[in-house]
């Protein structure tokens, strides 16, 4: 890993977004929104967003989608509330041309800061390689300085030669326990003995000191008589009542068929142990993450590949009980307008509370005035609901 920095100004705007779901849900406003980092050419798909115990916001991104071969992870930071960024203060490298890194940051209840490191090593390191043959790693490493030194704390229990990862969030269940959500999927046959495949969590039952293996949330097939869904992206809404919500991403529907791709939700409550069948839901989402505001009020925020505005725009719903959604929005894209160049967004987002009903969001979109091969930059904007 190596350090370096160079600012990055912010331009403020007011904006309320208009809802097109036709629900009377009051639309979510804008309160501030600009570039976070338009420097680092394509940069692409935030691996989450923290805020320090001092107030600094810390974010991750890649030069690279899907964690393609050669990708380099950067970590910026703000010390004033999102309003303007460093650069890249610290970037993780790969260790080979054949290796891709995505990083994502997560806070634990001590304050200390959790980077998990996934280095995806690629069998065909071209461009066209990028969906073949993968495996993958995922590194912990923490932080006691709020960011500014990370310490390597092992790894993950994760099945040889597979393709698992974590997405991003940090959630805390009522008994205590810690999950991540993840998924794990062999790249050989047969798959590694003594492991789960599929989509869940990892947990941990001592606050983040020791993780055990990952733990499936999807039955997949969801029945006997139903299609395999080969779930992913996962996200949890956890209840007062104990009731952990879990939604996962799907990708069986090709083409012209992507808007039949439907997030499934099921439930638990038991603390993670069991779960129920997963039934498909209504909303188009991808890379999904949950958070809850001080009010109890749930926030989705994901890519929404049906969006009236364009296809998978970074999106926000709201839900009082973790079920019913109503949809709220989108972020206002700072360098196109307030909506997006094209569809290269919504692969990727993140949120964190900043008191009341404010969040902070960051997420990535295309300008054609960049350069790079698509063009992409990492945006953020501060908003109400």
């Amino acid at each position: 890993m190596r350090r370096r920095m160079k600012p990055t100004a912010f331009v403020s705007v007011l904006l309320v977004i208009q809802s097109v779901a036709g629900a009377q849900t009051k639309p979510l406003n804008i309160l501030r929104s600009g570039v976070v980092n338009d420097q680092v050419v394509d940069a692409v798909t935030p691996g989450g967003l923290v805020k320090t115990e001092s107030g600094d916001l810390i974010t991750t991104f890649v030069d690279k989608g899907d964690s393609a071969a050669g990708s380099r992870c950067y970590f910026v930071r703000s010390t004033d509330a999102g309003k303007s960024w460093s650069g890249p203060y610290l970037v993780v490298e790969p260790t080979d041309e054949h290796e891709g890194v995505y990083t994502e940051l997560a806070k634990l209840p001590d304050n200390r800061l959790l980077m998990l490191v996934i280095r995806i090593w690629h069998r065909d390191s071209s461009l066209k390689g990028v969906f073949g043959y993968r495996e993958s790693t995922i590194e912990l490493l923490l932080s006691s300085d709020e960011g500014q030194t990370f310490r390597k704390a092992g790894f993950l229990d994760t099945p040889k030669k597979s393709l698992t990862s974590t997405t991003g969030a940090l959630y805390q269940l009522g008994n205590g326990d810690l999950i991540i959500p993840a998924y794990a999927y062999p790249s050989q046959q047969p798959p590694q003995d003594g492991y789960q495949y599929g989509s869940g969590f990892f947990r941990s039952s001592d606050g983040g000191k020791t993780w055990g293996k990952m733990e499936v949330a999807f039955a997949d097939p969801p029945s006997a008589n139903e299609t395999r869904q080969g779930f992913n992206e996962a996200a949890f809404a956890v209840r007062n009542d104990g009731i952990v919500i879990a939604y996962a991403r799907v990708d069986v529907h090709k083409g012209d068929e992507f808007r039949l791709n439907r997030m499934w939700r099921c439930q638990s409550s038991d603390y993670g142990k069991t779960w129920t069948k997963p039934v498909e839901t209504e909303i188009t989402g991808i890379s999904p993450m949950i958070s809850r505001l001080p009010s109890g009020q749930f926030v989705l925020l994901c890519g929404v590949r049906d969006s009236p505005v364009m296809r998978r725009t970074t999106s926000l719903f709201t839900s009082s009980d973790g079920i019913e959604w109503s949809y709220r929005g989108h972020p206002h894209y700072s360098r196109t307008g307030g909506k997006p160049w094209n569809s290269a967004t919504g692969g990727s987002q993140a949120m964190v509370s900043m008191g009341g009903n404010r969040l902070y969001v960051v997420f990535y979109a295309a300008d054609e005035q960049l350069p790079g091969r698509n063009r992409t930059y990492i945006d953020g904007c501060l908003l109400e609901l």
